[in-house]
């Protein structure tokens, strides 16, 4: 599979963007918005290439993708910056 390429878009992808391409080799699902939580306190995980949906939401200046799990909701970090990396995790898939 090959390696999709970030793009550079703003804060308007969050409000119009369904869908999410996973950028990173792995992700976590996270139970809330809250960047300090570990590894430990995940709800499952997705990998590089995987297609995610759901809505693009800004939680006390962190970036996060807000989504379907079972019959809760699951949290996903779209910019690393909150966690020390300099990247976004996710990418906006236009459509």
């Amino acid at each position: 599979m090959a390696k999709v390429q970030p793009t550079s878009w703003g804060d308007e992808a969050l409000k119009k963007c369904k869908h999410w391409v996973v950028l990173e080799p792995l992700v976590y699902l996270m139970p809330k918005a809250d960047p300090r939580q570990t590894a430990k306190d995940k709800l499952g995980q997705k990998g590089q290439g995987e297609i995610l949906e759901g809505d693009g939401l800004c939680v006390e200046g962190v970036r996060w993708l807000r989504m379907r799990n079972g019959d809760g909701e699951a949290w996903v970090l779209i910019d690393g910056k909150a966690v020390g990396a300099d990247r976004c995790f996710l990418e906006p898939v236009p459509g």
